[in-house]
């Protein structure tokens, strides 16, 4: 594990949450398009999320008022748990500060509890769980390449492996989602191979559902498990809804 001395040395990251956006002074810096269409297109399943017995269940919604930007995260009860900000641009480009940053709450003023920074051409997503400029947990999500949503990575104080992978056809359809979908996530152990966890993009046609999240019961981690696992796959979710973004901007060309 990471001491938090030696992350600061490795990840030198700007402390949350003074990472409010500058303004640009490079004007060749665009910020992506709008991404309501593509959104609301994946949000359309052809089947009803199951439920399944024993697993947690948490909503993923686009927050009001942030442009189909940010997303709040509540439980089964409807109770908002945590806020995801997720930024125009990617680290590199806002001097080193997180691209996505989760708070506790319903809305941004809540406490931060992890952050991530994305490296846009690497393989390796620098990720806290925790507020950087406290916690000692670093991690790193390793993925299969660069334009990858397969990515590995290990719960705070574990070297047990968890891998993120983007499921299409008839896979995602056995899963509750859509043949069609650019965002259906299965979550498997390493070890058993076992799917812990989904992601659906599986909202009906509505403007504010983004998808689902089923999670099984880790006992050996506890009530933390679920939070990890979202924290993880909302990494993920920005990061294919941004390479989207700016391939619109770029008008079909691709881009970060």
């Amino acid at each position: 594990m990471t001491t938090a001395s030696t992350a600061s040395t490795n990840y030198d990251w700007a402390a949350p949450p003074e990472y409010a956006d500058a303004a640009q002074s490079d004007n060749t810096l665009k910020e992506p398009a709008s991404d309501t269409i593509e959104d609301v297109s994946d949000a359309e399943a052809t089947t009803q999320v199951p439920n399944v017995a024993g697993y947690s269940t948490y909503t993923v919604e686009f927050a009001k008022r942030s442009l189909h930007m940010d997303y709040l995260i509540k439980d089964a009860s409807d109770t908002p748990k945590f806020y995801v900000n997720n930024k125009h641009l990617v680290a590199k480009l806002r001097g080193g500060r997180p691209d996505v940053v989760i708070h506790a709450g319903s809305d941004d003023k809540g406490p931060v509890v992890f952050a991530s920074r994305s490296n846009v051409m690497g393989t390796t997503h620098e990720i806290c769980f925790g507020n950087p400029t406290t916690s000692d947990k670093y991690a790193e999500l390793h993925l299969k390449n660069a334009f990858s949503l397969t990515a590995t990575w290990s719960p705070p104080g574990s070297d047990k492996k968890y891998t993120f992978q983007r499921v299409h056809g008839k896979e995602a359809q056995s899963l509750g989602g859509r043949k069609t979908s650019l965002l259906t996530l299965k979550l498997t152990d390493d070890e058993t191979s076992e799917i812990v966890a989904t992601y659906l993009n599986d909202g009906v046609k509505t403007w504010r559902k983004a998808g689902t999240y089923q999670i099984k019961p880790n006992p050996k981690i506890g009530d933390d498990w679920d939070k990890y696992v979202m924290f993880v796959g909302c990494v993920l979710t920005e990061k294919e809804r941004r390479a989207r973004r700016w391939a619109a901007s770029a008008g079909g060309h691709g881009g970060p």
